[in-house]
């Protein structure tokens, strides 16, 4: 498991220590619900918003509603669609400007005595515009296909109890890797788009509640060769009904 933990945090130094043309500091609000229709069917969403660096503004939307199908051994299939709006300034105009795009993933959960390990496979299916201000807004043209996949892990461990987290204190950790494989050269060009490694505390309230605060880093590869490392202070609660 020392190992494991080792390997969960190795990205987060690489993108701290990385020299990158840009470094920010923003806020994220998350939220993440699931609720049970059946037994093995869960209707699930979460919901999003970003500030842009310093907290200046809002930069991003998301709502992302989904249907699972929840198999044994802790395997859950699920599908939806995500609704994003993002805020972009081009030559002086900003203007929101929708990233709408479909989703499958799979999600793997794992338990080692107190511990939890989740993993979580998706892919995107994006169309990704070409910007040009039109007037007062700024109007996509150029929709390109791209595909996007992503892996992710999160590992969480209570405070001091030797069973599994029903309520109390918990740290948690996770990353994040993203990967175009498909469309690439309406990205910018390349096969690693960018990875978020986090560390965050929280509470559980409950068997069904969990609040959470956390610092991600955000190391992202843009166009032009321009690379930036977002550093993230993220809120976050947990639904389960």
């Amino acid at each position: 498991m020392k190992k494991y933990l080792s390997l969960l945090l190795f990205p987060m130094f690489i993108a701290t220590n990385t020299f990158a043309q840009a470094n920010r500091l923003s806020g994220w609000v998350f939220f993440a619900s699931a609720i049970k229709v059946t037994p093995k069917w869960s209707f699930i969403f979460d919901t999003q918003l970003r500030s842009t660096d310093q907290w200046r503004q809002p930069e991003t939307f998301i709502f992302r509603p989904g249907l699972a199908y929840n198999s044994p051994g802790g395997h859950q299939l699920s599908m939806g669609f995500a609704w994003i709006e993002n805020w972009r300034t081009l030559a002086g105009i900003r203007d929101g400007v929708s990233d709408n795009r479909l989703w499958q993933q799979w999600i793997k959960t794992q338990t080692f005595m107190q511990s939890t390990l989740q993993h979580r496979l998706r892919l995107e299916e994006r169309m990704i515009p070409t910007l040009a201000v039109a007037g007062n807004e700024l109007k996509k043209t150029n929709n390109r296909f791209n595909a996007r996949l992503r892996y992710f892990n999160r590992y969480i461990n209570p405070f001091g109890q030797k069973t599994k987290l029903v309520r109390g204190p918990y740290w948690a950790l996770q990353n994040e890797i993203f990967l175009n494989v498909a469309g690439s050269r309406y990205s910018h060009g390349k096969f690693f788009d960018q990875s978020r490694s986090y560390a965050g505390i929280g509470v559980r309230f409950n068997p069904a509640a969990d609040l959470e605060l956390g610092w991600m880093t955000q190391y992202a590869l843009g166009r032009n060769g321009k690379h930036f490392v977002n550093n993230i202070i993220q809120v976050s609660s947990f639904l389960r009904l």
